[in-house]
């Protein structure tokens, strides 16, 4: 276990000392936040809710910086060290066979949080004011939603080559963003689309709970259910990816 604590930790400095990372994941989103908040008038609420355009972009954003750090941490860093051996070389090592693995889950879900955060901190400066217990329980929604993406960035890792990765990863990530809400309200077919999507439910249910909507149980199952076959998915390309090794 103290192996598995060592690598996360140096996954973790990793993460966080990549420049590419922080800038996809907290810097942009968080410009996009205040240049579509600062467009909208601070009581201008989203047609047919009663969700202000700020707080709507608000959790659009900082889902948007969630998803992405949970789904880029991995994907191109287990690729490109399964093809210079590194995964191999590990296994030469004390530590478990699974802990590479579970090292990789746990420092893309600290990735996620300061995507959240800083975000969350904008918003509030910006006007957008929640109780305690909304900001919690949206921040802890839009946290556990990523691990859908983080399972899907391992599986991309495991099961891209790796001169293709960044392409599947761009295509996963901006086309789920934009089917998703996070870049403006949809509406029509586009939505109908985007609700059968981890990237929509993720935000919906978090503008649900800080609206005091109704959370709808169909939006749970699906995004239960994109994060159980990412997961499926993701131990499938682990044990290909093992055996090819």
């Amino acid at each position: 276990m103290t192996g598995v604590l060592a690598l996360t930790r140096l996954e973790v400095l990793r993460a966080l000392r990549n420049r590419r990372v922080m800038f996809f994941t907290i810097l942009y989103p968080t410009v996009l936040f205040l240049l579509s908040a600062s467009a909208t008038k601070a009581g201008q609420t989203v047609d047919g809710t009663n969700i202000s355009y700020r707080t709507y972009y608000l959790i659009a954003y900082a889902s948007f910086g969630a998803l992405g750090a949970a789904l880029t941490t991995n994907a191109q860093k287990i690729a490109t060290e399964r093809k210079e051996g590194w995964i191999r070389q590990l296994r030469l090592t004390a530590l478990p066979g699974n802990g590479y693995v579970l090292s990789k889950i746990a420092s893309a879900t600290l990735a996620t949080v300061p995507a959240i955060i800083i975000v969350f901190v904008v918003g509030a400066s910006m006007g957008v004011h929640l109780s305690f217990a909304k900001w919690v329980t949206a921040f802890l929604v839009l946290w556990i939603g990523a691990l859908a993406f983080t399972a899907m960035g391992i599986a991309i890792g495991y099961g891209v080559p790796q001169d293709s990765v960044q392409m599947v990863n761009i295509l996963v990530y901006v086309a789920g963003s934009f089917l998703g809400g996070q870049f403006f309200p949809l509406t029509g077919a586009l939505e109908s689309i985007g609700k059968v999507l981890p990237t929509y439910q993720v935000r919906q249910l978090a503008t649900d709970v800080i609206s005091g909507a109704h959370v709808p149980s169909s939006g749970v199952a699906i995004l239960l259910a994109w994060t159980a076959g990412a997961g499926t998915l993701a131990a499938l390309m682990y044990r290909r990816g093992v055996d090819a090794d």
